[in-house]
């Protein structure tokens, strides 16, 4: 027998989700509060559902993907509700971006039913989730994990289980910050040329084709094991970076993210890294949040 999946949330991710799912031969119930979702939803081969508990009632397994914390808060936890009405055993994969408390919450009313729910984050778009190119990365018990990760395969091109409750999460907080950031200072670097008179098209295209394209796979691993042997040393980069703050301030150009990315690389230069390379910016960070820094040698200037 095909295994039985509760489907929570049929909006623009969700209902792509339960679609592989169903063409994978799973047998896949839904709820949506929103009409046309559920409607379309049906469409696709899934069972409508009139509530969080009827979709879930018999599921040997439940996913769902909601817009809001609070959306999922209330589904699993509002009296009556989805984990109110799941079976012993059901196991939860949570694929919404939410509050890491909350997931936390959820997961701890869960385990005293004995209902595991992992925190399973979806990094992708609608469009590559239609073509199964999306990454999840898990947290939560790995044996509910393993026993059902075949659901995810249904949809989930990349699977990366990363420990505990609250790890999937986390690791999407970090992809997220990691990668709006490098938009905005990719945004603040084109208005800072545009402002000098260069064409934006033009600086794009010089881009791809330098360092700028391949900064993780650059820094990535030496950052993460903390070696610092200089490939480009910290003090020009803050030399640099002292340029192009005067300089975007001298002709009216907006630079926050430039300034106070300088501000991080002096640091480093405070705690010795003046010689080393310039991923050692990665220690000042990790003095600012309480970690003993590995330290450099400070040289004479």
């Amino acid at each position: 027998m095909p295994k039985k999946i509760g489907f929570l949330g049929l909006g623009n991710m969700g209902s792509v989700m339960a679609k592989h799912l169903v063409s994978t031969s799973y047998s896949v119930t839904g709820y949506d509060p929103d009409k046309k979702a559920l409607a379309a939803a049906v469409r696709n081969g899934v069972r409508p559902a009139a509530s969080e508990a009827e979709a879930v009632s018999r599921a040997d397994v439940v996913c769902s993907s909601l817009p809001t914390t609070e959306a999922v808060r209330s589904a699993f936890l509002d009296g009556g509700g989805a984990l109110d009405a799941m079976r012993r055993g059901t196991v939860c994969f949570e694929h919404s971006t939410i509050e890491v408390g909350i997931a936390l919450e959820i997961c701890a009313a869960g385990k005293k039913k004995g209902v595991p729910f992992l925190d399973a984050p979806i990094a992708g778009s609608v469009s590559s989730l239609e073509r199964k190119d999306v990454a999840t990365m898990v947290g939560g018990e790995r044996q509910a994990f393993e026993a059902h990760r075949d659901v995810l395969e249904a949809y989930i091109g990349k699977i990366t289980y990363m420990g505990k409750s609250g790890n999937g999460l986390y690791m999407k907080l970090v992809t997220n910050h990691i990668y709006f950031s490098q938009l905005a200072a990719l945004a603040e670097g084109l208005a800072f040329g545009k402002k000098a008179g260069l064409d934006p098209q033009g600086m794009v295209e010089f881009l791809k084709g330098t360092f700028v394209t391949n900064q993780l796979s650059d820094k990535g691993d030496a950052m993460a094991r903390r070696d610092y042997t200089p490939a480009a040393e910290l003090r020009v980069i803050t030399k640099d970076l002292l340029i192009s703050s005067k300089e975007a301030n001298r002709i009216g150009a907006a630079a926050p993210l430039g300034t106070a990315a300088r501000q991080q690389f002096v640091a480093a230069e405070a705690l010795g890294h003046f010689k080393n390379d310039t991923g050692s910016v990665y220690e000042s960070y990790l003095q600012a949040m309480g970690e003993k820094p590995k330290r450099g040698k400070k040289p004479t200037r």
